[in-house]
């Protein structure tokens, strides 16, 4: 069960920075910039350092300078799938840039090393995307007593890795769930099916008048199969969860058994997070069927076999990003190597990405500055809220003038 923590009082507070954001015609990029120079202006500078695993990806990086006041970054850790060059080399110019292996942070040893290098001696915020720091964690904390003021998770796929261990020995915040993620995770349906039918388009493919099947009707799955439909593809669901099902068929989608929902399907978008698809499910595709994910592919596919000689697949690379599988007689073909294919094309989101961006700030700055015990958490409703009102007044700004920002007035100012 999740808790939150609530600042002691509240007063209002009008910083400076909040007229100069108000423009209609500012480009995305300056009005990021000034949305988190306002979040910056009612944060506690604090004396922790900070870790970030992210995704380095074209317009969403504005959120480091805010988040390095609150605990300064001491390394930035690329997801490896998701880290476009020319941004690599823009954050490099102010950030450390760290290798992530998901491998090396499951052993305690060598992760408790290499987070004693990194704090210099400070507590430290760990900000994570997938779990990472997960399997690891409690050993670490017992090892390393006081380091850890505590983790925020990012993904679903994150949220659930920390939840499957026995106990939380640190404070873990979780914006997985958050209204303010529920735009970001729609808009990502949308990209994914942006860089699906961009790969289609190379091989004179097109998506109007096909069959696709959804598996998984989660928020990410909703925003596939709403893309879909939008580009008049037949949208099949399939879910295990009744509730998430019911809700599909009951918004217009189509049902059917995992096994015919993957025969009858031209295009298959896996967007569970369960390696729903392994060696066994292939041969229920549909012959010539393109095969999508929509998470990383080790948390989406098992089809480590296809790799190996005595599968009996020949592969061949049709074009940058996808590749077809061939035996028998028949084929498939695997879409972005089995990976978020949405990053193939750097998976734009547009100003929906800070406004996730700016809790996951808050949540480190009450890490930092207020007390807290082991367990899982949430920001405020009320902090979410405000940090709504702040992304309005940057990105749709009206005539009228806007509602005051209002901060703890205690522990330093704090949304």
């Amino acid at each position: 069960m999740t808790a939150t923590v609530e600042p002691a009082s509240i007063v209002e507070h009008s910083p400076p920075q909040r007229s100069a954001i108000r423009s209609m015609t500012r480009p995305p990029s300056i009005a990021a910039d000034a949305f988190f120079a306002e979040l910056a202006s009612v944060l506690p500078r604090g004396d922790a350092a900070s870790l970030v695993v992210t995704h380095l990806l074209p317009g969403q990086m504005n959120f480091l300078p805010a988040l390095g006041q609150v605990a300064e970054v001491s390394a930035v850790l690329p997801k490896p799938k998701s880290a476009d060059r020319r941004t690599q080399d823009v954050v490099s110019e102010t950030h450390r840039l760290d290798p992530l292996d998901r491998g090396r942070f499951a052993d305690p040893d060598w992760l408790a090393s290499y987070l004693e290098d990194r704090s210099d001696g400070r507590p430290m915020v760990l900000v994570d995307i997938g779990g990472y720091f997960a399997p690891a964690l409690s050993e670490v904390c017992r090892m390393l007593p006081g380091l850890i003021r505590g983790v925020v998770e990012d993904t679903e796929n994150g949220l659930r890795r920390y939840l499957a261990l026995p106990d939380l020995a640190c404070p873990v915040y979780s914006v997985a769930r958050s209204p303010l993620k529920e735009p970001e995770d729609r808009l990502v349906g949308e990209a994914i099916v942006f860089s699906v039918e961009t790969l289609l388009r190379r091989l004179g493919e097109v998506l109007p008048g096909r069959q696709a099947t959804v598996l998984g009707f989660g928020k990410i799955g909703a925003g596939i199969a709403a893309a879909l439909h939008a580009r008049h593809v037949r949208v099949v669901v399939y879910d295990r969860d009744p509730i998430r099902q019911a809700q599909a068929v009951a918004v217009g989608y189509g049902r059917a058994a995992f096994h015919d929902a993957l025969t009858q399907a031209e295009l298959v978008f896996s967007a569970t997070g369960n390696r729903a698809i392994g060696m066994e499910e292939l041969a229920c595709l549909h012959d010539g069927a393109f095969l999508a994910g929509a998470t990383s592919a080790d948390d989406e596919f098992d089809l480590a076999g296809l790799v190996r000689p005595r599968s009996g697949f020949e592969r061949d690379d049709v074009v940058p990003g996808v590749a077809r599988y061939m035996r028998d007689g028949r084929s498939f073909s695997l879409l972005g190597s089995g990976n978020a294919v949405n990053f193939l094309h750097t998976s734009a989101i547009g100003p929906a990405i800070h406004v996730i961006k700016a809790e996951i700030i808050a949540a480190a700055a009450r890490l930092v500055t207020l007390p807290h015990e082991p367990g899982l958490y949430e920001v405020p409703h009320g902090t979410r809220a405000e940090i709504a009102a702040a992304w309005l007044d940057a990105f749709q700004p009206t005539d009228s003038a806007p509602a005051p920002v209002t901060v703890a007035s205690e522990e330093g100012a704090l949304l």
